[in-house]
């Protein structure tokens, strides 16, 4: 672990965004302890927000780890407990790293009250796109508005024009907006932010992931999942055996059918980031693996496991909840640009 001193540097858009990370989304205080995490390969995004923090409070801390992984799922245990004692934290992982997001840590800092951001895989490049400086006023009223119109949903149906075409069982389950902001006590969000997911109770179907995944980028060609109970049972495809292997790693857990979300980010485009291309106002995409640290509430069995990986649909994806077309565009009072860059 390593403590850092403020630098002079800050002027670039990437540490510009941290710092309308800092005060519009989390509404950082003076008053408050800052606590920024990154493992060692997401270094330099951690100093951003560190420099960024230190504009705006005396109380702050950059503490780096190494990435976490199948053997050592948890962040060190030194890091989990100040993650648990301060007011605001953001988490930064590195590509090869699992995301805080999903750990008992995060899980038990904001049972705490602590508030928060997560970045799985963020970059500088990453951090200085529009997505992250999105309006998260207008996110967070929309967010709100579909989750509620999808709680009391039985069944989901999901088609794509690449040929998904697969059933996820919610019934008796609450939706988990993710508004992007995070002012009150125990909130959290990845950032970008801006989507509406929730843990199936069962899924059975095809998925063709055509957009992007986790840890693979912008794919080369569609990926094609068949899900038998609410389970990965082959995967075809370019990278198919890539993925399979990544998986294969954290043994049967990571098949599992985690997570359906749907994007709600008018300023993200799909760029090969899935932290970025999930939150793309109106594509929809599925997580395989961990299910434990989600948000919401589900009747699902939860699952807990090493990893978290996600897959985006981004080829005219159409969600019929309980037989009826649910449109994210029509959350907002504004007209959506193109899905792709």
């Amino acid at each position: 672990m390593k403590r850092q001193t403020c630098s002079s540097s800050g002027q670039s858009l990437a540490a510009r965004s941290a710092s309308y990370a800092l005060s519009a989304v989390l509404g950082a205080q003076g008053t408050e302890s800052v606590l920024v995490l990154a493992d060692e390969g997401a270094y330099a995004v951690g100093q951003l927000f560190f420099d960024a923090a230190c504009q705006l409070s005396q109380n702050v801390a950059f503490v780096t780890f190494p990435p976490l992984s199948a053997e050592y799922p948890e962040p060190p245990k030194p890091v989990a407990g100040a993650l648990g004692c301060c007011d605001v934290y953001v988490a930064i992982t590195s590509k090869s790293s699992k995301s805080i997001t999903h750990t008992v840590a995060r899980r038990k800092a904001s049972a705490a009250g602590a508030r928060g951001l997560t970045l799985p895989g963020i970059t500088e490049e990453l951090l200085a796109r529009p997505a992250i400086r999105a309006d998260y006023n207008a996110i967070a009223k929309a967010t709100e508005a579909l989750a509620r119109r999808l709680n009391g949903v039985r069944q989901l149906r999901l088609l794509s024009d690449a040929g998904t075409d697969i059933v996820f069982d919610v019934h008796g389950g609450v939706w988990f907006p993710e508004r992007g902001l995070c002012r009150e006590r125990g909130q959290f969000s990845n950032l970008p932010g801006g989507e509406v997911s929730i843990v199936p109770v069962e899924a059975e179907g095809t998925l063709v992931i055509d957009a992007s995944f986790s840890g693979l980028g912008k794919l080369h060609s569609p990926l094609i999942l068949k899900v038998e109970g609410q389970h990965v049972v082959a995967i075809e495809g370019e990278q198919s055996e890539e993925l399979r292997a990544t998986l294969s790693a954290f043994g049967p857990c990571a098949f599992n059918v985690a997570e359906i979300g749907i994007g709600m980010n008018p300023e993200a485009r799909v760029c090969g980031h899935v932290l970025e291309d999930e939150k793309v106002l109106g594509t929809v995409h599925v997580g395989l693996g961990d299910n434990a640290n989600m948000g919401g509430k589900t009747l699902g069995k939860i699952v807990s496991c090493g990893i978290h990986v996600d897959g985006v649909i981004a080829a005219h994806p159409q969600l019929f909840a309980d037989g009826e077309l649910v449109i994210p565009e029509r959350f907002f009072d504004i007209t959506k640009g193109g899905l792709h860059e």
